[in-house]
């Protein structure tokens, strides 16, 4: 579908210059014919000329307009047809017996028949710090999605006390699991308003500069122009990449769910602000459960245990100091990972 639309750009964007062209080269052809059999003069060949070049501007802007039209028209129907999509969800009203996250014999694909997990045990319990590595394209963020209850498992169970992650609505789930992503979103507003936004009720300056020092923001946050009160987002200040990144950490700290799945949350941090972030954090949240997608394995090292997915599988799961005993492909990884900041260090 993207080659075809790009080979119709490749042949739209060409027409539409040469039909700005066309009716001038039409009517000067028209009128040198005209001209040339002495039915009109120099005078009226130029004056059409001129009023038909005149006319290309509003035809453009009307062509512009409908097109404009057709863009409102498409994102219309992709909004309404969210509201045709099934509910993955069918609530139980069944309420959790407790913290532990279980998944078990969970397979899941985005595409028919092409499962990119495989039969995946992992069981968490409340309060542990699992850290799940591997390279790139293992399964790792879509495993973290399922543990989230973002996505249902085409077969087996992901459970948070005993209940379905999908059995339970919406604003319970985020209660008990929460996820960030590399991918971060500021919304409109003052940065008061983006970390309210994880509380139902209203917040205090005193929990939203705590939860700032939690991920090492207080000190750009104070020198705000407006402080908490400088808005920031479209037509606004625009943050860094990290500092939006720290943001919406903040509002987890806020949130304060008891299980947290980080995907890569401290990637667009250098690499140690991002240790001392997540020493920070580590402190703040002493006594939830997180689950760790780490892309630098000093998080691996820090964890309770160490997941290492491979090919969409679990392959090995242990401590830091097991796995290393063990020679396995976690201790491959470390040694690999070792040498480049090493390499990158000197």
């Amino acid at each position: 579908a993207e080659r075809y639309t790009l080979y119709l750009r490749s042949l739209w964007f060409p027409a539409v210059e040469i039909g700005y062209i066309i009716p001038t080269v039409c009517t000067l052809l028209v009128g040198g014919w005209l001209h040339a059999r002495n039915q009109a003069s120099l005078g009226d060949v130029t004056a059409a000329t001129l009023y038909v070049q005149a006319l290309v501007d509003p035809v453009d802007r009307l062509i512009s307009w409908l097109d404009e039209l057709q863009v409102g028209a498409a994102s219309l129907a992709r909004l309404l047809g969210v509201a045709q999509v099934p509910d993955d969800r069918a609530v139980s009203g069944r309420e959790p017996a407790g913290e532990r996250i279980d998944a078990a014999g969970v397979r899941f694909s985005y595409v028919d028949d092409r499962d990119v997990l495989h039969g995946v045990d992992l069981h968490v319990d409340p309060g542990e710090r699992v850290a799940m590595v591997g390279p790139s394209g293992a399964g790792k963020s879509t495993l973290g999605r399922l543990l989230a209850g973002i996505h249902p498992p085409r077969e087996g169970t992901v459970t948070v006390g005993g209940v379905g992650m999908t059995e339970l609505p919406l604003d319970d789930l985020r209660g008990h699991v929460a996820l960030v992503t590399q991918e971060h979103h500021v919304f409109v507003g003052t940065v008061r308003d983006n970390l309210a936004l994880a509380l139902d009720d209203l917040v205090t300056d005193s929990r939203i500069l705590g939860a700032l020092s939690a991920v090492d923001a207080l000190s750009w946050a104070q020198a705000l122009p407006d402080g908490l009160d400088t808005r920031i987002g479209s037509g606004g200040l625009a943050l860094s990449p990290a500092q939006a990144q720290q943001l919406a950490l903040a509002r987890l700290v806020l949130a304060d769910p008891h299980t947290l799945v980080l995907d890569e949350a401290t990637s667009l941090i250098d690499p140690r602000s991002a240790r001392h972030l997540e020493r920070s954090l580590a402190a703040v949240l002493h006594g939830r459960t997180v689950i760790a997608i780490a892309h630098r394995l000093f998080t691996a090292h820090d964890a309770d245990r160490v997941a290492v997915v491979e090919d969409g599988r679990v392959c090995e799961i242990g401590s830091h100091d097991e796995l290393i005993a063990a020679n396995g492909s976690y201790a491959a990884l470390w040694r690999s990972w070792h040498a480049d900041t090493d390499r990158a260090s000197a």
